[in-house]
């Protein structure tokens, strides 16, 4: 093995190699006939001394790297040059006054990139190349700017240093999916210089914050600003929510059901009642509907078991089986080890705590009482280990509505129809229409048909949602003529919004460039920043952040 094996390109010589268990140690002594002065850079052949110095490198066979350099001074061969002698370079392999050779620091930035200081040097100790954090996070820092071309399509937002008191602005390439920069504030004057300083800047994306729209049109006049669709999307659902919040019982009246008609337990309930009369209605038809729940689980279970053993009998292997018949690994095993299948309640029901108090209960009952408190103390007195809950359970299916023992009398109320929010219908109706599910449609469908200003107003809105998604036909100018016009109020004032940015949104609908990349960055540098704790200076996030993914 020789220098040139370990360093190409270098002018070393490797007059020793020693391996230990924990480390590699190599000598290289410089032979370059000559150097440059790094002040004025005339070659000098002319040694004035020669030293040491111990730089590391990437680790060689699963232990860290120890350079030992034989190095030399010259004597500068141009006379007047105040650096009268000067310590040779050894570019490619080594820096003035480093500690570490070129790729060794390179492998530590790339780590600290990925990791962070903490995290980065718990990794770089395992992969035999020990630093620490700190170095990590000023080799990051220094760290120089990648070369890239001048922007032409960029996009911007904010983001939170710290939530509700600092933020700060995101700039990105849209043509590289690269961030460019990251500007304090988002008052927009950051924003200001930097478009200065970029004057080859053609379109300019951004949600609807308004310094970042001024900014953009006093810095960069000639670009094209296109406004966010996600954004407009988000501004006409809280349209359309306060539309339905205002027109709430004309929303409630088209969607509320016909009241349903009254049933008088006597009718629908007899087998109920017998059993409430015999013993208690809480072991009646609910008991029964449970039993039928019960055996079709059952039923469902014993086929499932069936269907595992027929695909284990055709050689399928468990992982396959659970696949074919929507189980996981586990239960498919179980399966297979058992000789039959499963049956979680089989046999009779088991006894209940209260049957063996049976009797004191109807008598307490029969006598009048009513308080499930103090049955729950008599019973407790008497050995029951029932709970409270369980006590009130079984009187209030005993004593029911009314007081008396036997089932509950009286017509039996529906329960009361819930309808939904206006938040929750405006969510509703600014998905696509493909997204929505059936009951959705049906909801939208019924207030359409309501009163003629809830009809109108959602159809603006439709219309303005078709825009955006660049599915509908017209033009933005129409629309805002057709929704200044309408007698809906909240459509007239998003419209009006609208219409102070009405080059941007036009630019939305017809331009092929977007926002949504730069939300994509803005997750990504908060995913960074937690990684660090929220500890990171703005300088050291810039730098990571700005570094490719």
């Amino acid at each position: 093995m020789t220098a040139l094996d370990l360093f190409p390109g270098a002018d070393l010589r490797l007059d020793d190699l020693v391996l230990t268990p924990t480390t590699a140690v190599a000598l290289l002594v410089s032979v370059a006939a000559a150097a440059r002065c790094p002040r004025c850079g005339t070659a000098s052949d002319r040694v004035h001394s020669r030293y040491r110095r111990t730089v590391a490198d990437l680790p060689c066979r699963g232990r860290p790297v120890a350079l030992r350099l034989v190095v030399r001074r010259f004597r500068c061969a141009r006379p007047g040059c105040p650096q009268a002698v000067f310590c040779e370079r050894l570019p490619g392999l080594i820096g003035a006054h480093a500690r570490s050779t070129a790729r060794l620091t390179e492998a530590h930035r790339a780590v600290g990139f990925a990791l962070g200081g903490e995290a980065g040097a718990r990794l770089a100790r395992r992969l035999d190349m020990p630093t620490s954090p700190d170095t990590l996070l000023r080799r990051v820092q220094a760290a120089p700017d990648e070369p890239a071309p001048p922007p032409r399509f960029v996009g911007i937002d904010d983001w939170a240093i710290r939530k509700g008191q600092r933020y700060g602005t995101i700039v990105i390439d849209l043509e590289r999916g690269r961030v460019l920069d990251l500007l304090p504030g988002r008052d927009g004057e950051t924003l200001k210089a930097w478009l200065r300083e970029h004057p080859g800047v053609e379109v300019v994306t951004r949600d609807r914050w308004l310094a970042f729209a001024q900014a953009a049109t006093e810095a960069a006049p000639r670009a094209r600003q296109v406004a966010d669709r996600f954004h407009l999307l988000q501004n006409l659902r809280e349209a359309v929510e306060r539309l339905l919040g205002r027109l709430g019982p004309a929303v409630r009246e088209a969607l509320r059901d016909p009241p349903a008609a009254a049933v008088d337990p006597a009718e629908s309930s007899a087998p109920a009642a017998a059993a409430g009369a015999a013993g208690g209605a809480a072991v009646g038809c609910g008991n029964r509907q449970r039993e039928r729940a019960r055996q079709e689980q059952q039923a469902q279970r014993a086929a499932r078991y069936r269907r595992v053993r027929e695909l284990r009998d055709r050689g399928l292997s468990v992982r396959r089986i659970a696949a074919e018949v929507g189980l996981v690994a586990d239960t498919v095993r179980r399966y297979l080890h058992l000789d039959r299948c499963p049956d979680w309640n089989p046999g009779r029901r088991a006894a209940a705590p209260l049957n063996a108090f049976a009797a004191a209960i109807d008598a307490w009952v029969n006598n009048g009482g009513r308080n499930a408190a103090q049955l729950h103390r008599d019973l407790v007195a008497q050995g029951c280990r029932a709970s409270y809950d369980t006590v009130c359970r079984h009187v209030a299916g005993r004593v029911g509505s009314t007081g008396r023992p036997g089932p509950r009398a009286g017509p039996l109320k529906p329960p009361a129809q819930r309808l939904p929010s206006a938040r929750r219908l405006s969510f509703d109706f600014i998905r696509r229409p493909q997204d929505r599910d059936g009951e959705a449609n049906r909801r939208l469908d019924r207030l359409r048909a309501g009163a003629v200003e809830l009809r109108e107003g959602l159809d603006l809105a439709a219309e303005f949602a078709a825009l955006l998604r660049k599915v509908g036909t017209g033009c933005v100018a129409d629309w805002l003529r057709a929704a200044e016009r309408s007698g809906c109020r909240e459509l007239r004032l998003f419209a009006a919004g609208v219409r102070q940015d009405e080059s941007a949104v036009t630019a939305a609908v017809t331009e092929q460039w977007s926002n949504g990349p730069v939300e994509g960055q803005v997750n990504r540098l908060k995913t960074i920043k937690r990684q660090m704790y929220g500890r990171a200076g703005f300088d050291l996030l810039r730098a990571r952040v700005r570094r490719a993914a």
